[in-house]
């Protein structure tokens, strides 16, 4: 679809959860300030009972995790304007989004990006504007997470949670 972004990295994405025989989810998004670099993000997902999954972590839709069942309250021809939850998973969305660029940004960004995944994380990107979203199972620690974000300089990289859904675990 023209102007959509989102939708998972090939190699870095559930087994099974690109597009073919799916339902694209289009969410119009908030422009604000130039910010996000896209009108619409269009998110796989998979029809479950009077609502849809979502199967990657959005990197703009706040609110939205992978796992999470939406139902659409109102859409139109640019996409959903829209949305409520119907079930909401334990998966928590973080947001990374580089400041700056250099090759040691890079190479920091790719090396967090890869303990994700060794973790069972999973990632979309857009890696021209240097937006990655990241999906945290509920079986994956905040704390191993914590571990890999607190490497960044948050003048260098911004971490957001826009859908937090782990309890604070105790120290």
């Amino acid at each position: 679809m023209t102007g959509c972004t989102g939708g998972p990295d090939a190699e870095h994405a559930p087994s099974g959860c690109g597009c073919a025989g799916r339902a694209s989810l289009s969410f119009v998004l908030e422009i604000e300030e130039g910010w996000p670099p896209a009108a619409v993000e269009c998110l796989p997902a998979t029809r479950v009972g009077a609502g849809y999954q979502v199967l990657v972590p959005p990197l703009f839709v706040k609110d939205l995790s992978v796992g999470d069942v939406v139902h659409i309250d109102e859409e139109e021809a640019q996409g959903i304007f829209a949305w409520r939850h119907l079930e909401r998973s334990g998966h928590t969305t973080i947001w990374l989004l580089r400041l700056q660029r250099s090759d040691e940004v890079d190479r920091m960004l790719a090396s967090a990006l890869e303990r994700f995944r060794e973790l069972g994380c999973f990632t979309s990107s857009m890696e021209s504007w240097g937006a990655y979203a990241i999906d945290l199972p509920g079986t994956v620690s905040i704390r191993d997470a914590d571990e890999i974000l607190d490497r960044f300089d948050p003048e260098v990289v911004a971490v957001a949670f826009p859908s937090m859904r782990h309890d604070e675990e105790p120290p």
